[in-house]
């Protein structure tokens, strides 16, 4: 009898458990650890809010971490827009642009990306536009960070002026053969407003020809030389809107020119003109005088057997 009241109090005891074990709180459920993003700091890379010159594009290096789950995809926002996938390219164009980029692989697991993003062509000095970058898991979390790009003005100092001129035959009319490159005006050759002249005719040939030497040189203690083009990479006179890079390409971009020669056909006399050179389209020369450095372009040749009237038609910054 003893023994069946133990077994009776053992069961009971075991029910007793059972029943606090069923009626007790729920399991705590932790949230799920999400994915995560952040900007590496790397040498050639942006990772903090920055400028960046107008018209120039930049590079970030995002670096995606898993937590509980799988990464699924990367998505990349400018200002409240996706951006455009002809305007990045990720690991130097090694990853297909899509956006949102979908992850697979062993990327999955974490990855770093390289991207390259190129300016769209509408900014404006003192634009501020937030690149937003955000990872999603396979679980449905996300993780973003973002940066904020300034919009900055080219460095240098700007242009004082940028006009346009003619030239006309040292030969032709009185008061022509020099040009004032401060106004874009003719002068006569060797009027004090004048910085370049033309030297005249070739007096060997017949008059009633085309016998216009096409030649230029300085005047009035102006120094001038014919700038190598293809000294200076992506040149192109039509980008040249600071006052710096005209004077590298006097210093560093010269051809060096010599004395030409100046010859009054009528009777002979001879004029030693500086820094003369032959001239044709699309050449380019740099004058210093008056303390400024002044770019030149050619733009047309218009040739005259008539009255003397040639003429070039040039750019002129400075």
């Amino acid at each position: 009898m003893q023994k069946f009241a133990l077994k009776l109090a053992g069961l009971g005891l075991i029910m007793t458990a059972l029943f606090f074990t069923a009626c007790g709180d729920d399991p705590v459920v932790v949230d799920p650890l999400g994915p995560d993003i952040t900007l590496v700091p790397d040498p050639g890379f942006l990772s903090t809010d920055s400028e960046v010159i107008i018209n120039q594009g930049f590079s970030v290096k995002v670096r995606l971490t898993t937590g509980d789950a799988q990464l699924q995809s990367l998505a990349i926002d400018e200002g409240s827009n996706k951006l455009e996938t002809t305007r990045f390219t990720i690991n130097s164009g090694a990853v297909i642009a899509n956006n949102p980029l979908l992850i697979t692989g062993a990327d999955a697991d974490g990855v770093t990306y390289s991207i390259d993003i190129t300016p769209s062509g509408a900014e404006q000095v003192g634009d501020l536009t937030t690149f937003t970058f955000t990872v999603t898991s396979t679980d449905g979390e996300t993780a973003s960070t973002d940066i904020v790009i300034t919009t900055a003005a080219e460095p240098g100092t700007d242009l004082t002026s940028s006009i346009d001129g003619v030239l006309f035959n040292q030969a032709g009319p009185a008061g022509t053969g020099g040009l004032d490159l401060d106004t874009g005006n003719g002068t006569g050759s060797a009027d004090a407003d004048a910085e370049i002249r033309d030297l005249g005719l070739d007096c060997t040939m017949n008059p009633g020809t085309l016998n216009w030497l096409k030649q230029i040189g300085t005047v009035n203690g102006a120094e001038m030389v014919k700038v190598d083009q293809s000294a200076i990479e992506n040149f192109s006179f039509a980008n040249i809107d600071k006052k710096e890079p005209i004077q590298d390409a006097y210093n560093n971009a010269a051809i060096a020119l010599t004395d030409g020669t100046s010859t009054n056909c009528a009777n002979g006399a001879e004029t030693t003109v500086p820094n003369s050179s032959a001239v044709a389209v699309d050449d380019v020369f740099v004058v210093f005088a008056n303390g400024n450095y002044y770019m030149i372009q050619i733009d047309a040749i218009n040739e005259n057997d008539t009255d003397n009237g040639d003429n070039y038609e040039v750019s002129i910054k400075f």
